[in-house]
């Protein structure tokens, strides 16, 4: 199925949910809607299965990405001035000290559970139809059903992930129940995925586009992905069963897929068409576009320097690896995470500004330094706070340098410290410029790609004992972030131990999708151990998950808050 028919369907979607809206008004027609009365072409089954995956679109990013990448070592979200106080939201996610009130979690419980709801109705309808009635086929339609399954088994697992052992319902007609436990969850999931992966498609050519749909690598990869974080949702590892899925995975039997020789192919403009490119979520401009992702990023004026309408809201950063006398962290601190700029090597193709070259090539990964136009220097971002009147010169800092009114050895960096001109900024989705306007927003949402499937081979070598097995691994996808393949730090059996295992996560997929950090750090037990850039290890091991939120449980009080979270407070 091509993007824009992706984009056809959940069109087709709403108008179908409306229709069935209109027929629920009238008392006397109630009891006459059924599902072969409304899905009556093939058309319509694509449309009534698109409802989760549409909703997964809008999961796939704000408050999922700050639970996973604002609480870890990675990014950060300093205030800077009066921006980004949001009465003090952004602080409580990076020092972990949130509560069962706070829009990330709540929006997060909501959309989790919304998105099975959707699912379960989607199924529900499908279930009811006669597919050779309207054309189709007994394998079509166990295709259809078990992608839903699949798509309530992803929802599921990021519950799990997040909040631990939720209710589960298999119908929207269930009564309200309890939460079931971490381990019961656990083998739902994983029960629903080993049932969808048999009747779903397989990819058949390599390098043909992705659709956004479920196909039988994307489902071996979420159940390989249960495996992984096994101990961390249920205290049993299970790493030599993602392991051998992952290896199939990679062997191609489950669909035809292979790295992308370049770093920015699975990033690009095109890259539904990349080869390394599992599950993702479409995005094509002016009709279904991921955008929420741009402007958190990028400065007030970064408009000028990408020569396109990005007006930042100037949040989001990189962690920064410098204190405020310009020395590096990892020379000061003893802290081994995050410092996340300094992680990538200086030879690393990434670690360039980002630049436009035309016709949907691109080169660099951040915005760094002056921020003037690469190609017109008449276009400057001009500060309009702290800098007001100067040209933007971002800086791998956070402090007050400028407005401080100290020595920079006097100044502290913290949250609290953050200027206008603070943080470098990753560019991981591409922006065109005015010339190829019509390309924007056309980057996908990378779900699940190869590499991430080497990466989890990798780490359950590393585990096992089988360090130079592992290094292989990551060798194999590092090696095209660097000229001609020439790879200068590459991992060996005596540099590779957990703290390069999460360097390499980290650089790899940083701010990536809906994010992941938090989720790599709670499985190698250092989400709360570990100290980073203005955060100090809790060692409180109930915050490796969150509360459920107030209004949940006010909504169902048979439901039970998390250990070490207090219960709905006045």
């Amino acid at each position: 199925m091509k993007k824009k028919n992706f984009t056809y369907y959940i069109g087709l979607s709403a108008m179908l949910s409306i229709a069935v809206s209109s027929c629920e008004l009238d008392e006397k027609f109630f009891s006459e809607v059924t599902p072969d009365t409304f899905i009556t072409t093939p058309e319509n089954t694509y449309a009534v299965m698109a409802r989760p995956f549409t909703h997964c679109k809008w999961y796939a990013g704000s408050e999922r990405w700050w639970l996973q990448e604002l609480t870890a070592d990675a990014m950060c979200c300093p205030q800077r001035g009066s921006d980004f106080s949001n009465d003090g939201m952004y602080h409580r996610l990076h020092y972990h000290t949130w509560t069962a009130e706070d829009r990330a979690i709540e929006e997060t419980y909501i959309g989790t559970t919304e998105g099975i709801a959707r699912a379960l109705e989607a199924k529900a309808d499908l279930e009811g139809v006669d597919y050779e009635k309207i054309g189709m086929t007994p394998e079509q339609k166990a295709d259809q059903i078990q992608q839903l399954e699949a798509i309530i088994a992803y929802y599921y697992m990021k519950a799990l992930d997040y909040f631990g052992g939720m209710p589960i319902y298999t119908s929207n007609n269930d009564e309200l129940k309890s939460r079931s436990t971490d381990v019961e969850t656990f083998n739902h999931i994983e029960d629903l995925l080993k049932t969808a992966i048999p009747n779903l498609k397989k990819k058949t050519t390599l390098g043909a586009s992705e659709d956004g749909y479920i196909k039988q690598a994307a489902a071996a990869a979420m159940l390989a992905q249960l495996y992984f974080n096994s101990e961390a949702y249920t205290g049993t590892p299970r790493f030599d069963k993602c392991a051998t899925i992952c290896q199939d995975i990679i062997d191609g039997e489950y669909g035809t897929y292979q790295l992308d020789k370049t770093w920015w192919g699975p990033h690009g403009f095109d890259n539904d068409k990349s080869p390394e490119m599992i599950w993702n979520m479409p995005s094509e401009n002016a009709k279904m576009e991921w955008n929420w992702y741009y402007k958190y990023f990028y400065h007030y004026e970064a408009y000028k320097y990408f020569d396109i309408e990005t007006a930042g809201y100037n949040g989001y950063m990189l962690t920064p690896s410098l204190d405020p006398t310009g020395k590096l962290f990892t020379q000061t601190k003893s802290w081994k995470l995050g410092s996340t700029f300094a992680k990538f090597h200086d030879n690393d193709l990434r670690k360039k500004p980002y630049h436009y070259l035309g016709n949907k090539k691109y080169e660099g990964m951040f915005l760094m330094g002056e921020q003037i136009n690469p190609d017109n220097p008449n276009l400057k971002c001009m500060g309009s706070k702290s800098h007001k009147g100067q040209v933007i010169n971002l800086v791998d800092q956070v402090a007050l340098l400028k407005t401080g009114g100290k020595p920079a050895s006097e100044l502290t960096s913290t949250v609290y410290d953050g200027e206008e001109n603070s943080g470098f900024r990753v560019v991981k989705s591409p922006q065109p410029n005015m010339a190829d306007k019509t390309l924007r927003y056309n980057p996908d949402c990378p779900m699940i790609r190869l590499s991430e499937i080497y990466f989890m081979l990798a780490e359950c070598k590393l585990r096992a004992g089988d360090t130079k097995g592992a290094a292989t691994l990551i060798n194999d996808v590092r090696k095209r972030n660097f000229e001609n393949n020439i790879d200068p730090d590459p991992a060996t059996e005596n540099n590779l131990d957990k703290y390069r295992m999460l360097d390499e996560w980290m650089t790899e997929f940083l701010a990536e999708g809906a994010g992941r950090r938090r989720t790599d750090l709670v499985r190698w037990n250092m989400f709360v151990t570990e100290d980073w850039w203005d955060h100090k290890a809790s060692n409180n091991k109930n915050l490796n998950r969150y509360p459920l939120p107030n209004k949940a449980i006010s909504a169902n009080n048979l439901l039970k808050q998390n250990p070490g979270y207090s219960g709905i407070t006045e």
